[in-house]
């Protein structure tokens, strides 16, 4: 079953991502599905580097603010 889809987010595409985007519904391949799937995949891939970021940026927010 696929998850229920309840949240929007917009954002600004240039005119050639969407030119790409009308193509591939051109095509029959379902736009949505198909920015879903990219999303995920550069998640998942990007994941470990993402949560050293997130933990640098603890540690530096946590060691600027100790004199509070």
């Amino acid at each position: 079953m696929k998850p229920l889809y309840t949240e929007v987010f917009n954002l600004k595409i240039s005119k050639q991502q969407k030119q790409t985007l009308e193509k591939l519904k051109s095509r029959n391949i379902k736009v949505s599905d198909f920015v879903r799937k990219a999303i995920s995949e550069k998640i998942k891939r990007d994941y470990a580097e993402l949560q050293d970021k997130l933990k640098k940026n603890i540690v530096l927010f946590n060691l600027k603010n100790s004199h509070l």
